[in-house]
């Protein structure tokens, strides 16, 4: 195998890696709407839930080092990520605050 080869196999990888944490963002995006919807009484489960996702979120995506190897565009998406999650501890702590 070439270091070309290896090189295309880390790209993908990071790239499949990207698109997973972009998913899971939007799952607990909507974890957080459907929180907002539950009555003060049952919510706190879900905050305790919501803010651990959160965090094991925060602890991957600026953990993750950019790809030596990737594009200009995966650098934005990694930047993109991390903002989408900076939104979203906001989003979340204006929902626990009602």
């Amino acid at each position: 195998m070439s270091i070309v080869d290896i090189q295309e196999k880390l790209i993908g990888a990071q790239k499949e890696f990207i698109d997973a944490l972009e998913d899971a963002i939007k799952r607990v995006e909507q974890e957080i709407k459907e929180a907002a919807s539950v009555e003060e009484s049952g919510r706190a489960e879900w905050e305790k839930s919501i803010e651990g996702y959160i965090d094991e979120l925060h602890n991957v995506i600026f953990s993750m080092a950019e790809p030596r190897f990737g594009s200009e565009e995966e650098h934005k998406r990694i930047a993109a990520l991390r903002q989408r999650l900076k939104d979203l501890y906001v989003d979340f702590k204006n929902m626990i605050s009602r």
